[in-house]
Formats: structure tokens, sequence, C-alpha cells
């Protein structure tokens, strides 16, 4: 790679970093944003309201290849996204649709027109639509120069936004719970992603393990957090605390440097310990500020200007970001207010919140803060949760399931729902049957992200409830909108909504859509 090009790599990195987003250039660059927090604060006006089912505020909607649940990257007027290689019965295995190789796309902001593509050909193969990840759930990263894609099966690339391949590489992934949360970004002139030290590494630990033993206690090498040369592809560094494969990492800033939370610990017994949590700087030494020990985080994390936002199996730890100590502890299960919907007299009506009992406090990835709340879709079918960090006040609000239409005229369906994931070729995915559910409870969602204080939420089945996230009161009046990216049974998505110029991009197992506003 010659100087010119890493030079100016390095300024349009800086420059990106640095300008503020205005109207008509709003971007999104990765999955997190343009922040690194799932904000975008624009004078743009973006759409809330919308159906795809009856075609109100979509502009286009066009077949995708084949399925894959990344979200979607925006340079300019490109899209990048990520979908498996066209899938087979022969793809079929006794424990259903196992894959490892998928593709990176570049499509047309304007029209959808796929520009180019490329092979991604990974090592270890993924369960297909997996209840909490597969070889597609990486995000794409883009500079406006380049664009980085992975495999979460184990691949990475670079690619000019012409599609000219710059580097390519394999990686080795642990098992099927391969660092199902975290997803890759761009820092310093380095692509961050979480993975395995390499097999010639000295400080890598051993494998005794069984190969696909998900639950071994000891017997895996840790996972990391490793960063990479970006215009090379070369190794540069490795976040020495470790991090497990349900933590999807938070960056924030403290006192103007860049900082990376990023968790150990969760379900299924995750080798990385000591379980805990810790903060560490995105500098060349990569400095670990704090590390709070003993705590049960299950990886769902969210940082702001002063604090770090933390779960446990039942409460909301709110830390203080410079030291790590514990600020608040906000009981969360078995606690706060509902308004819930009476079916019998169509109306919403308080109810007790002890009536709530999900097994898991609240759905992977789904949570995100706003000024003084934090929101989250919670463990339970069809509950959002709101938190008011300041006075510790939990509510909850009852939202229908789906969106139906009946002669052209949307309705809503609270308890029972229609799920169904056929891919854009038209393949059948075979599997595990929970990916088939509501969408809340033990699966990941889509992850958030907020548009001029309005929060939109995503569940598999393709309901999106946008959320006033300013509203005085958590209740009924606080919904914006319940929209629809599909008929029921024909819509499935893990992917979150990706807003750029005035355009809301999303992506199911079937096709790519974009919303805008008709006036």
């Amino acid at each position: 790679m010659n100087v010119t090009l890493r030079i100016r790599l390095t300024l349009v990195g800086i420059i990106v970093a640095l300008a503020p987003v205005a109207v008509g250039q709003d971007r999104w660059p990765e999955h997190r944003g343009p922040q690194h927090n799932y904000h975008l604060t624009t004078d743009a006006q973006y759409p809330t309201h919308w159906s795809v089912a009856t075609g109100e505020n979509i502009r286009w909607r066009i077949p995708l290849p084949e399925t894959g649940h990344s979200g979607i990257a925006i340079s300019d007027n490109k899209l990048f996204l990520t979908c498996f290689r066209k899938l087979t019965p022969a793809d079929n295995g006794p424990n259903g649709t196992w894959v490892s190789e998928t593709r990176g796309y570049c499509l047309d902001a304007e029209t959808g027109k796929i520009l180019w593509s490329c092979d991604l050909p990974g090592r270890r193969p993924n369960q297909v639509n997996g209840t909490f990840t597969d070889s597609t759930t990486p995000t794409p990263v883009t500079d406006g120069i380049h664009v980085w894609f992975i495999n979460a099966g184990g691949w990475m690339a670079c690619h000019t936004l012409d599609g000219q391949r710059v580097w390519a590489q394999e990686f080795e992934v642990r098992t099927k719970h391969s660092a199902k949360q975290f997803q890759p970004f761009l820092h310093g002139g380095n692509l961050y992603y979480a993975m395995m030290r390499d097999a010639n590494d000295p400080q890598r630990r051993a494998q005794t393990a069984s190969d696909y033993d998900k639950n071994s206690k000891t017997g895996w090498p840790w996972i990391f957090v490793r960063c990479f040369d970006a215009l090379t592809g070369q190794p540069t560094a490795v976040l020495a605390d470790g991090i497990s494969v349900h933590s999807k990492g938070a960056l924030g800033s403290l006192h103007g440097q860049n900082v990376l939370l990023h968790a150990k610990g969760g379900s299924h017994s995750p080798p990385e310990k000591p379980y805990g949590i810790t903060l560490s700087k995105l500098n060349a030494a990569h400095d670990k500020i704090w590390e709070r020990q003993g705590l049960s985080f299950e990886g769902t994390h969210f940082v702001d200007e002063k604090h770090a936002y933390c779960f446990d199996r039942n409460d909301l730890f709110v830390l203080d970001l410079a030291t790590g100590e514990t600020i608040k502890k906000i009981p969360i299960r078995d606690n706060g207010s509902l308004i819930a919907f009476d079916e019998t007299s169509g109306r919403y009506k308080p109810r007790a919140a002890s009536t709530l009992e999900p097994r898991h406090l609240l759905t992977h990835r789904s949570n995100i803060g706003v000024g003084k709340y934090h929101f989250f879709m919670s463990g339970q079918a069809g509950i959002l949760g709101r938190i008011d960090i300041e006075t510790g006040d939990v509510s909850y609000l009852q939202v229908p399931l789906q969106v139906t239409v009946e002669n052209g005229v949307k309705n809503f369906s609270w308890t029972d729902f229609k799920s169904g994931d056929e891919t854009g070729s038209g393949f059948s995915v075979e599997g595990d049957r929970r990916r088939l559910s509501h969408g809340f409870g033990h699966i990941s969602a889509a992850t958030p992200i907020v548009v001029n204080n309005h929060i939109y939420f995503s569940t598999v089945l393709g309901t999106v409830y946008v959320v006033d996230a300013t509203a005085e009161h958590f209740d009924e009046n606080a919904m914006t909108a319940v929209n629809d990216l599909g008929l029921p049974g024909q819509t499935w998505t893990l992917s979150p909504l990706t807003p750029a110029n005035g355009n809301l991009y999303q992506r199911t197992s079937r096709e790519l859509i974009c919303i805008k506003n008709d006036h």
C-alpha cells in the first residue's frame, strides 16, 4: 500500500470522526453509527410511520440474493451488507442449515441495484438465521474510501468502494458461539474485531474442549478484542483483558480519549475469567482504566459521557465511567409499573408489574440510553421497558406483537403471530425453532437506533416500534407508531435500521427496503 493512500485514509478518518452530521450528509458508516452510540441527531426529517405490507412511505424494495442479517453501512450513495452465498438442500444436515460461506454486497442507495459483490469464504459453518448470530452477523465498516467485510465464520477483507480487493485473510473461529454480539469498528487506522489469538501465538491458551462444545468452562482459548492495520490486515494489538462472546462492547469517550467497555461472563460458562467488566483505552497500548470483577453481566452495555450502564440478572448498574464505581443499582425484576392493553375493552389499563415473569430480564442487544432514560425490550413477549435513571422508576408498556393487514387496513395482533424466514432465494432454512418466535426473550434482537429522539425497536417478526424518547410518561402516548416490514409469516430480520439522507434502510431475510416520507 503506497504512502499517499495511507495518508489519505488517515486524513479521511480524522475528517469523518470530527465532521458534524449535516442535512443531506447524514451517514451511518458502521453498526454503531456515526457517533458510535446508535444515535443520529440531524435537521433532516426521517419517517416514523410506514408499512411495507400496504406500501405506505416505501420508496423501493428489492429481493436480496440470499438471507443474512448484517446491518447496512452507508457511504454517500452506496450501501454495504452481507448475505450468505446461495443456499441449497445440500446445506441441510441433522441439526439444520449450517453454512460458512458468505458474500459482501455493494448496492446503489437510490435504487437498490447491486453494483458489485465479493466472496467471503469463512472457515467454520454457523447456523443460518441463527437465534443469536450467524456467519453474516458482522456489519461492514466504511471510511468513504474503503469498505471492510467480516464473515463471523472466519474471513475478513478490505475493498475499495468500486470493488477492488485490497487484502483478505482467514481467521480461526472457536465454536458456533464466536463473538456473537461484538461488531467491528475502525479507530486510529485499525480495524477492531473480537477473536482468538492466532494458533502460533505463545500466549494462546490450549484447547482441551471437544469441537463445538460451547459449554466447556475452561477448555477453550480465550477471545480478545484485536486490531489489525486497516490497509494491510496485519495484526497490530490485542486488548489483554479478554472479552466473552456475549459482550457487544460499548464505545465512548473519557477525558478526550476513546474507550471501550467490554465484559467477561454470561451463560454457557465462557472460559474468559474473572467474570466482570473492563474499561480500556483505545490508545497504542490499550491501557486498562479499571476493572470490576464479580458482576454477572450478560454483556448488554451502554455508555454515555459520564456513565456506563450494565444489566445483570436482576438489576441495572449505573457505573462512574471514570472509576467503575457503582453510582446506582436499580432493581428491575419484579419492580415498576405496567400499562397493559385490555383486548376486551380495547383500552390501555394499568396493571401490577409483578405480573411480569420473564425468565430473562431483557432481550439481548435491545437496550439503549436517551437522556435520563434507559430503554429495553423485556424478556416477556410484547413488553417494552423504560428506566428513569434519576429517580429509579421502572415503567413497562405492552405493545402489539405484529401488524396485520385486511383489505388494505392495518390492525394489531397482541398475542397471536405468524413467523417465517423464507430467504431471498426461496430456500427454506431448517434448525433452531426459537428463531420463529415473537422476538422477545432468549434471543438477540436488532440493536435499537435513535434518530432525533425517536427510538426504533425491531423484532424478528418485522415489527418496528417507534417510541418518543422524550415522553413524560411511558404509556400509549409515548408510542409514536407500530410499523411492519412485510406481511405476517413472510418477514424475518435480526438487522437494525440504518438512517441516511432522510431515508431509512432495512433488510429482511428476503429483501432490502428503502423507507422515505412521501411528502
